[in-house]
């Protein structure tokens, strides 16, 4: 089995080693904050563009109607 020596750092490497680690927690934090912002965006969007593609199929229903109605022979 093998036996791990005991690792000795400067106080001052440790010291920016610590702070290194604290700004790279501070940027992956920031990420995910823009990650999660990005997402709810592109959820309105698709919400935004779903309406459009409803509302789209609506008036193209209606046209489709008044177009037969404009064709249709009269009695």
């Amino acid at each position: 089995m093998e036996q791990k020596a005991p690792v000795f750092v400067k106080i001052e490497d440790y010291k920016d080693i610590t702070e290194i680690m604290g700004l790279i927690k501070e940027k992956l934090s920031q990420a995910q904050f823009l990650l999660n912002k990005i997402n709810e965006i592109k959820k309105q969007e698709d919400a935004e563009i779903a309406n459009w593609t409803k509302e789209l199929g609506e008036v193209t229903k209606r046209v489709q109607e008044i177009d037969h109605l404009l064709l249709e022979p009269e009695l």
